[in-house]
């Protein structure tokens, strides 16, 4: 018997356990035992207006409804609600077109049944059937009767958002029933709950439901999406502390055909926290020339290349300020390559990407095409370390010309010149730069495999084969820093000044987030140089200590010719890899020059307030708003209210979008996480050691002082950070792989790492003394700190 999908969905969660209050199921049947003169009316009045219909359907319903149908009711208050046979389906939900009555009396159940029953051919209803094109005589109306919950609080839980975020569950909840919840007739509080880091945030004047209530909530919509699917609008009341579920129905308007998959993986290494429009915008053309230049490269056939285009043009997205990969774009484009099948799961591990999921690329590629496009690979992959050695001497000449033009006074139009130069001649094939980095990770991810297999899964034998690279670039600028330190005493103020220069000339661009062009460094703020000096000073010994930790020895070689094969080969890639990003550093230094002098023109245009209210406009906007004063200055003022509130947010590792994304735009903003109350956690094991020490928790790089022999605890590093790396003890992140920045450059120094510890900030508080083990990967909270 079909009772509508409320009552089967409401008896398939009472069996399950869930907790669904007391409730009768009336069906269609038994209220009109006898439809034919139904039917025959619906085709009488087929043709009229949808008025008529509705008057003359009304009563002919009224009038067959049985006079002799009991009902199990005693005394107290009841719902009596609809359970259409065509409503809550996955393609119509009929949401709020079919009566429902609250708090009804046992005497007036009866008349309220018929008025249910009756609401099956409401005006509403008729025309909603005439526009699905839906059948009036598959309408049926059980009812279903349930005894009052008499709620303080009542709410509707979507497991997805119905705005298109798939990973996003959203609680709406007010005070007393949910039938004003649902027509707004009282003040609600919105939770949004990021169902992959189980972190949410509530937007409203109230907190009406504590961690508890939420995580409860949330429980028990999993369960209901075991039963039913992924996506479920779910009706709740809560009473005296207790949830009961009303109903539950599928979400009809979303769609997961071809999710948008948005996760921050290693990206957040190089752009932590909020990143301003200016540096979105040039990151979105790094990127896509990057994909364009290896497109070029590997896919030589004209119309696949043309049909890729789009994607290599958008890998990149900002949401609420954050960036991250687009990655069911990289997936598309992985799926070009050949041996896709093994690479994928490498380069998933390389990059850190937590989740893995099947893909269907979008485009498809002949046997033949792709046949071409493994050759094109084979043959790039074979001559990349020349080709890396000459892109590294294009960008030395580009990096002379445009550092000679910068020591000039330049108009806009010329500074806007220099920017094509370094797009057209450097960044337009960076795409090289991608190359190496599969050429790395492929080798590493092979060492590594053999590794495990000849030292019976020991990841800290392949640690070693991969480190030593005693000339790496990365190592260069606190090498020379510290340096620089060490001779600080016996160097007068001009030699100081003179080898301050030369540093910064060279490497002033190396610096905390130094791919964000809002970020000031050495070369920006010279006197960030003089007190990252002053702070290794004030410590000789620990100065001598890092100094000494600098002398790293080259590994022996291993005997196995094969091993030994691809040690090199990894290292090779690795080295070109920390070649590349130091001039990449340099490269986003130019163009942070570049755009400072443009806000110093334009303040002095008048168009902006400020020189560094540039970096809130994004590239083309910097062009095309040069003649509008106070157009410019809106877009400043506006994105900084909306930087303001993005502050706000929780920094979400993953989004997943049911189509294209979009930034929130909340009224207010609370923050809860789920608490993690771990003593041992486990992760990647990147650099061997056993240390034992005081946590620092870093929260804002841009705030960390003195971190002498502290165990840093963070969500990830970027190049920067080897200033801070190299005065502490360990390091811990929940973000990375073995070939991320915070391992590579412990290696290099010397400081046990463990990286991808999913949860670790939220667990792990300054002043803990926490045992970090290199080796073996664990992390274990040896004393809680007093403080909270």
């Amino acid at each position: 018997m079909n009772l509508g999908s409320k009552i089967n969905n409401l008896k398939t969660m009472l069996d399950a356990g869930l907790p669904v209050p007391h409730f009768t199921a009336i069906p269609f049947s038994l209220l009109v035992p006898d439809v034919s003169p139904l039917y025959e009316m619906m085709d009488e009045v087929r043709d009229l207006p949808l008025g008529d219909q509705s008057r003359r359907l009304r009563q002919a319903v009224r009038d067959l409804i049985s006079p002799t149908f009991s009902l199990p009711v005693g005394d107290g208050q009841y719902a009596v609600r609809s359970s259409c046979s065509l409503e809550d389906s996955a393609d119509r939900s009929f949401a709020g077109q079919f009566e429902t009555f609250l708090n009804v009396s046992a005497s007036e159940v009866p008349e309220r049944i018929k008025d249910c029953v009756c609401s099956l051919f409401c005006e509403n209803v008729l025309a909603y059937l005439r526009r699905d094109k839906a059948d009036m005589h598959a309408l049926e109306m059980n009812v279903l009767l349930q005894k009052m919950v008499r709620s303080e609080l009542s709410g509707v839980l979507f497991t997805a958002n119905p705005k298109g975020v798939l990973n996003e569950s959203v609680i709406i909840v007010g005070r007393g029933l949910g039938e004003n919840v649902v027509s707004d007739k009282i003040e609600t509080t919105a939770y949004y709950y990021n169902t992959t880091d189980r972190v949410y945030y509530f937007d409203g004047k109230e907190e009406l439901l504590d961690r508890a209530a939420v995580e409860k909530l949330i429980t028990l919509s999993e369960r209901i999406c075991d039963l039913f699917g992924p996506y479920m609008d779910i009706e709740f009341a809560i009473e005296n502390g207790e949830i009961y579920i009303l109903q539950a129905r599928p979400i009809t308007t979303l769609s997961d055909d071809r999710p948008l998959i948005l996760d921050n993986s290693n990206i957040v290494e190089s752009y932590p926290g909020l990143s301003l429009p200016l540096t979105v915008s040039f990151v979105h053309s790094v990127y896509a020339g990057v994909f364009e230049s290896a497109g070029r490269r590997l896919v030589k056939n004209k119309k696949i290349l043309e049909s890729l285009r789009p994607v290599f043009g958008d890998t990149v997205g900002s949401v609420n300020g954050r960036i991250y990969y687009k990655i069911s774009n990289w997936y598309e484009i992985i799926c070009c390559l050949p041996f896709r099948k093994k690479f994928l799961p490498i380069w998933q591990e390389m990059v850190g990407v937590r989740y893995k999921e099947s893909f269907t690329p979008r485009v498809r590629i002949s046997p033949r095409v792709r046949a071409g496009v493994a050759v094109n690979t084979v043959r790039e992959l074979l001559k990349i370390p020349r080709s890396m050695e000459k892109l590294h001497k294009t960008f030395l000449e580009i990096n002379a010309e445009a550092t000679r033009r910068l020591q000039k006074d330049m108009t806009a139009s010329e500074i806007f010149e220099l920017y094509d130069l370094i797009e057209t001649r450097i960044l337009s094939d960076w795409g090289l730069t991608l190359l190496n980095d599969t050429y790395a990770f492929l080798f590493t991810g092979l060492l590594k495999g053999r590794m495990r297999k000849k030292h019976s899964g020991d990841d800290a034998r392949a640690n070693a084969v991969i480190s030593g690279i005693t000339n790496i670039e990365s190592l260069r600028p606190i090498r020379e820093m510290i340096r620089l330190a060490c001779d600080r005493a016996v160097l007068t103020d001009d030699e100081y000044a003179k080898r301050k220069r030369a540093y910064i000339s060279e490497f002033g661009d190396r610096s905390l987030e130094e791919l964000k062009l809002e970020s000031e460094t050495f070369r920006t703020d010279p006197s960030l140089l003089d007190r990252k000096i002053e702070e290794y000073t004030a410590d000789p010994e620990k100065l001598c200590q890092m100094a000494e930790s600098l002398h790293t020895d080259v590994p022996e070689k291993e005997h196995d010719m094969l091993t030994e094969f691809l040690r090199r080969r990894a290292t090779t890639g690795i080295m070109h890899r920390e070649k590349s990003r130091l001039n990449r550093s340099r490269i986003f230094g130019l163009v942070r020059e570049a755009v400072l002098r443009l806000g110093d023109l334009y303040r002095g245009q008048g168009l902006i307030n400020d020189r560094r209210d540039v970096f809130y406009l994004t590239l083309d906007e910097l062009r095309s708003l040069a003649g509008s004063p106070q157009k410019m200055q809106d877009v400043v003022e506006k994105r900084k209210k909306q930087y303001d509130t993005f502050a706000l947010l929780p920094a979400y590792s993953r989004i997943v979008f049911a189509g294209e994304p979009f930034d929130k735009n909340p009224q207010s903003v609370n923050l809860s996480a789920v608490e993690r109350d771990k003593d041992e956690m486990v992760g990647v094991p990147c650099s061997d050691g056993v240390v034992e020490g005081e946590a620092y928790v870093v929260q804002d790089v841009r705030e960390v002082r003195n971190v002498r022999d502290k165990i840093l605890i963070t969500r990830m590093t970027d190049p920067g950070w080897v200033f801070l790396l190299a005065a502490a003890k360990g390091v811990v992140s929940e973000k990375g792989s073995l070939l991320s920045h915070t391992a590579i450059i412990s290696r290099e120094l010397g400081i046990p790492a463990v990286v991808g510890i999913d949860g670790l900030m939220k667990n792990v508080r300054t002043g803990d003394v926490v045992r970090l083990d290199g080796q073996s990967g664990t992390v274990r909270i040896v004393k809680r700190s007093a403080k909270k």
